[in-house]
């Protein structure tokens, strides 16, 4: 979103206003930190997006771009308004429904071919690149990989709940990798949409150096030798620099893994939490491909450690990819494949909206 909001304040006259549907992944805080950027007239809070598209208030604007979440309140606030909707999408969900969208954006070109034998008219769907790759950068150059001084990178989620939990897990990492290996820096990269009281809570007095904005994570992004992560949006981020990583999905408390559709939001409910537990733990009986890297290149390209290992022999992982150049490399290799860099989707999506809104 944000690296889209940036192209499109250039436009002369530009209103720019942030509707956040309700999401199941979601930790509260997006309105806050979308305030913070200074980008928006206005951010709408969940609650006034669902009574928007429900049929309370009126709803202005001249085209609606949908970047996340259900596609129904797109199309709904479009029809509210009266004006086109347009939609950026990483998954094949909109054939069913593309309906009410005027064009479709897809991040490569193999998902607007895969649309296409859908259904979805030719016309309609233009691949554009992947808008995360404008919002983190340029990859590190590969003859300046970053093997001197080598830095671990840390990241323990955005959900304040899991980080909790996390957190201390990965002190515990921190703490080992610096005792057999002291070149090792370690360094945290703090979700934005973490409170910062309950980090310094946490993370007080740890061998560690913590970061906060986008600008220092994502530099951090770039110059780690490894990072280790959960799954999520940060994988993907971390492949778009070429940065090899671990991808760790610890199953201590499998009512704690976020998943998709009615089941997540069932499990807030008292007597829900056992059945999800339940369900994760069936999921994973079997081998599952967890990182987003691995799952859009069809291959194993990055590490993966999934279940209930012990916390010791996770930082034992850590240390012996620290101590595998070439295994690390190989990651680099692959990642720079499957992952080549190509800029500009939020430049030419900001051209369609202006063509689209007029």
């Amino acid at each position: 979103m944000i690296p889209l909001a940036k192209a499109l304040r250039h436009a002369p006259g530009a209103a720019l206003h942030l509707a956040l549907p309700p999401c199941q992944y979601a930790t509260g805080r997006e309105a806050e930190v979308a305030a913070r950027t200074g980008l928006f007239h206005e951010v709408l809070e969940p609650g006034t997006c669902l009574r928007l598209a429900l049929g309370a208030g009126r709803v202005r604007a001249d085209c609606v771009v949908h970047l996340g979440g259900d596609l129904w309140y797109a199309a709904r606030l479009a029809r509210r308004a009266g004006c086109p909707a347009i939609a950026y999408v990483e998954r094949t969900l909109i054939a069913r429904r593309h309906a009410p969208f005027r064009w479709i954006a897809t991040n490569t070109e193999a998902l607007a071919r895969r649309l296409r034998a859908l259904g979805v008219p030719e016309f309609k769907v233009e691949a554009v690149g992947e808008l995360r790759a404008d919002a983190v950068g340029p990859p590190t150059d590969p003859e300046d990989a970053p093997e001197r001084d080598p830095v671990l990178l840390l990241l323990p989620g955005s959900r304040p709940q899991i980080f909790r939990d996390l957190a201390p897990l990965l002190v515990r990492i921190a703490k080992r990798v610096r005792a057999r290996l002291p070149s090792v820096g370690v360094v945290v990269a703090v979700s934005p949409f973490l409170p910062p009281d309950l980090v310094a809570q946490v993370l007080d007095g740890a061998p560690l150096r913590v970061i906060y904005s986008d600008e220092e994570r994502y530099a951090a992004y770039r110059r780690a030798a490894l990072a280790l992560t959960l799954p999520g949006t940060s994988t993907l981020e971390l492949a778009l620099l070429h940065t090899p990583m671990l991808v760790w999905l610890p199953l201590y408390d499998p009512a704690r893994v976020p998943v998709e559709g009615l089941l997540e939001w069932v499990s807030r409910l008292p007597a829900g939490r056992m059945l999800k537990a339940a369900l994760v733990r069936r999921h994973f009986h079997r081998p599952r491909v967890v990182a987003l890297p691995n799952h859009l290149a069809g291959e194993r390209v990055v590490e993966e450690l999934v279940g209930e290992t012990p916390v010791d022999e996770v930082a034992e992982r850590v240390i012996a990819l620290l101590g595998d150049r070439a295994r690390r490399d190989a990651m680099r290799s692959a990642l720079r494949a499957h992952f080549p860099r190509m800029p500009g989707a939020a430049d030419r999506i900001a051209r369609r909206i202006a063509e689209v809104a007029g």
